[in-house]
């Protein structure tokens, strides 16, 4: 193979040949020394054709310096240049060239783990899943024990993403075929992994039938329950009793909490407080299980207990070492309770409470400042919230928007525009400002054909975004034209169930003298939230008969 060789080739080449040829040199032993040289196995020819590889490589020709240094690994037997190879492919682009260093280097090396890992790895990238049936079983077998069941757990994320769910759900099953009939731990991760392939590929009886023979195999395994629990997330009914036994079966917290979790998805909340209650009372120094225990009884409105179960989690969290999930913690601990002070009419000692929240980074002094906004939002207090944030600030544009908002609340419309074009000016890219700004003027009837490209230019940032959505439809409803409103407020009310937009939808169908279907849509819009500003001003200026 010949390269055309420009000036500095041509030197780089001569420096690589005098490398080469004083490396190829038979090296003599010192006459004072007894020691015998070992000579490298990498010959001067092989030697040069190395440095001409890794010269393409520097020259931008990854083709002609891959050829070279596989052509080398070849030669030489090395694996090091084998694996050199397969990532200059990778880095190229180059699957079948990656793939093919990688064949290479397994057959040289059979009992190379990572040689055989990497064939199975670009196998499963190229979506060729059949074919990575023999190199998975292989890496089964060359992981040593201790360290199998780590490698079987880790399958269903290096098959996420093929397109075929089925075809490596089959493959897996016969790569794991020979751990599935065992009682033992690797039986059980097994029957888990087995379980997620077919979650992955929507066969929840069959996951529900991989969870009773991992349950069967290790009765204290993990894996098996709580792919149970994630099975119970998607309302299979079956899956709750043998979540039941495994909480039985096993004194595990990390099981218990994420029952909870589960309880909490499913909004089975009075349960989900009942086993905190449990875990609690079993072990006091649980310090999550205090917070969202918590956390529930704020929901529910049992301020006292709400109060007693923050201020214990505060306090446990306090005797450890501070980190970053410690910290997030007690924010929202102490955030709760802040809330429960305001509902007391304690506004006051409230926004104390969130004053001393941790402030060592610009970030906690940013979440401390938000969180004080809110409990202020939360009472009505809009020009306590705006003067706040006026000092703080700056050319923060979450800050500047969060204020611009407020000043709409204050009725000083010219304030909000100039805070939102502010933030436009300081991140052009920013699309809830643009939106803001062109709801606003459609709300107020006011400079449609601006507001209207104003919300157009939201749209192209965030082209699914329902809110966005709803607003252009509000100001094609204020510009008369109703069936473009009405189709983008179907479109909007679609993506999310809003009572916002189910306000405007309600409202644009009423225009247009369908109002079974307005009043059906504001029924929807008030089941989902009763006190929505918007809705009942729509409600109480146009009186449907509800």
């Amino acid at each position: 193979m010949k390269f055309p060789l420009t000036a500095a080739r041509h030197w780089a080449l001569r420096l690589a040949l005098i490398t080469a040829a004083s490396c190829a040199l038979p090296m003599h032993a010192n006459a004072q020394s007894s020691e015998k040289v070992v000579n490298s196995a990498i010959t001067g020819e092989l030697l040069y054709e190395i440095l001409l590889g890794e010269l393409n490589l520097r020259l931008g020709e990854p083709a002609a310096g891959f050829s070279l240094l596989l052509d080398a690994a070849r030669k030489s037997n090395d694996a090091q240049l084998y694996d050199r190879a397969v990532d200059i492919a990778l880095k190229a682009r180059s699957g079948d060239g990656a793939l093919m260093a990688a064949r290479a280097w397994a057959q040289a090396w059979p009992q190379d783990r990572k040689a055989n890992s990497q064939v199975f790895q670009i196998l499963v990238a190229l979506n060729q899943v059949s074919e990575s049936l023999e190199p998975l079983k292989k890496e089964l077998s060359l992981a040593p024990e201790m360290e199998r069941d780590n490698a079987i757990n880790l399958i269903p994320r290096h098959y996420a993403r093929v397109t075929d769910k089925k075809k490596a759900t089959a493959v897996v099953e016969q790569a794991l075929e020979p751990y599935l009939n065992k009682i033992n731990t690797t039986a059980a991760a097994a029957w888990t992994t087995v379980g997620r392939m077919r979650i992955a590929s929507n066969d929840l009886s069959g996951a529900l039938d991989a969870v009773r023979k991992g349950q069967a195999a290790d009765t204290k395994a993990s894996g098996p329950s709580l792919l149970a629990l994630e099975l119970m997330g998607r309302k299979v009914a079956e899956a709750e009793p043998l979540v039941q036994l495994a909480l039985k079966r096993q004194d595990s917290a990390e099981l218990a909490m994420s029952h909870v979790r589960v309880l909490i998805e499913l909004a089975r909340y009075d349960e989900a407080a009942s086993q905190l209650q449990t875990i609690t009372r079993k072990d006091p120094k649980a310090a999550e299980a205090w917070l969202v225990l918590g956390s529930i009884q704020f929901e529910q409105g049992q301020d006292k207990e709400a109060e007693a179960s923050l201020s214990r989690y505060v306090n446990l969290v306090s005797q450890t070492a501070n980190d970053d999930n410690n910290t997030r913690g007690i924010t929202q601990a102490q955030t709760r309770r802040a809330a429960l002070l305001a509902r007391q009419g304690k506004l006051g000692e409230a926004r104390q409470l969130i004053q001393q929240l941790p402030a060592n980074t610009a970030d906690e002094a940013r979440s401390r400042t938000l969180a004080e906004v809110q409990l202020l939002r939360d009472h009505r207090q809009w020009q306590a919230a705006f003067d706040l944030l006026s000092a703080h600030s700056g050319e923060d544009i979450d800050l500047l928007y969060e204020q611009a908002m407020l000043a709409e609340k204050l009725n000083k419309l010219e304030e909000m525009e100039r805070l939102l074009r502010s933030v436009i000016a300081l991140n052009p890219s920013y699309y809830n400002a643009y939106n803001a700004l062109g709801f606003s003027l459609a709300d107020r009837n006011v400079r449609l054909p601006e507001a209207k490209q104003l919300i157009i230019k939201a749209l192209t940032f965030a082209p699914d975004d329902p809110f966005i959505t709803d607003s252009l439809g509000w100001v094609e409803y204020r510009l008369g034209n109703l069936p473009s409103a009405l189709g983008y407020l179907q479109k909007a009310y679609k993506a999310r169930a809003d009572a916002e937009i189910a306000a405007h939808l309600g409202e644009v169908l009423w225009q247009m003298k369908r109002t079974h279907e307005a009043i059906q849509i504001w029924r929807e819009g008030l089941s989902i939230a009763p006190t929505n500003e918007t809705l009942q001003e729509t409600l109480q200026r146009l009186k449907p008969a509800l």
